[in-house]
């Protein structure tokens, strides 16, 4: 079930020795109608200085300008009414 977490936010550690979570082979990319981009891979973050903000193996990336929380996604494309896509959500 944490694995299918798409934003990154729930992770696991086995502590009994079993696999951990895998890293996919590729990196994708994959828009969300109506939402953030869902990033998959062995992804590395950094800020306008160049100093590490996050690595992780999912993350979601705020496209619609409003998140408090940028370059994640918060969820403020729900409350602001982002629209990629023609008609109701």
């Amino acid at each position: 079930m944490i694995q299918r977490c798409p934003t990154g936010a729930l992770h696991f550690r086995r502590l009994d020795g079993g696999p951990q979570e895998p890293v996919p082979e590729e990196t994708t990319v994959q828009e969300r109608p109506n939402g953030p981009l869902f990033v998959r891979g062995n992804v590395r973050i950094f800020d306008q200085d160049h100093t590490p903000v996050r690595q992780d193996t999912r993350v979601a990336l705020c496209r619609c300008g409003a998140s408090a929380n940028k370059p994640f996604c918060d969820g403020s494309h729900r409350r602001i009414g982002f629209r990629t896509t023609r008609g109701p959500a």
